[in-house]
């Protein structure tokens, strides 16, 4: 065999072996791009049932939210970081769908939760307050998203169960 010969068989080698590295690699940014995936569900799970958890520990939240006296700033304050903690969580959501960690699907399932936190007239108004301490992309997003939506009557439905 010649130089030539044991040159072209290295070569055809390099390729394979290349070729092998980069199929190795496609598989493993593919795993690790599933991984990010599930991780997101589980931190995006794990805000709504912390969301969801203090409705349960501080109900009182709704008629809060609901009555028509209006609350003491003890109460206004409880909505407003209530509301800032539910709001910060879909931004991060949000933000996960624009740099295509979320699907559109998933995204639109969560982001439907702003019709709900921000479902009354008192949560708009608390919204107006803190909406600056957010992404002002997000913020135009849930501005286009409420303009021309009413308000909820959950908490009244809920209030009028037997």
């Amino acid at each position: 065999m010649t130089l030539d010969q044991i040159a072209q068989i290295a070569q055809i080698v390099g390729v394979i072996i290349v070729a092998i590295t980069l199929i190795y690699l496609t598989i493993q940014i593919k795993q690790g791009a599933a991984q990010l995936r599930s991780e997101t569900r589980q931190t995006q799970l794990e805000n709504d049932q912390t969301g969801v958890y203090k409705f349960v520990e501080f109900p009182e939240l709704g008629r809060i939210f609901s009555q028509e006296e209006t609350p003491t700033f003890s109460e206004k304050t409880q909505l407003f970081f209530w509301m800032i903690g539910q709001m910060r969580a879909r931004e991060y959501e949000w933000l996960q769908y624009k740099s295509g960690v979320m699907d559109q699907s998933s995204w639109e399932t969560y982001r439907d939760v702003i019709h709900f936190v921000l479902g009354t007239d008192r949560a708009r108004a608390l919204w107006g307050i803190c909406a600056v301490y957010f992404n002002p992309e997000f913020v135009e997003m849930v501005e286009g998203m409420l303009a021309n939506v009413d308000t909820t009557d959950l908490w009244d439905r809920l209030a009028d169960i037997k």
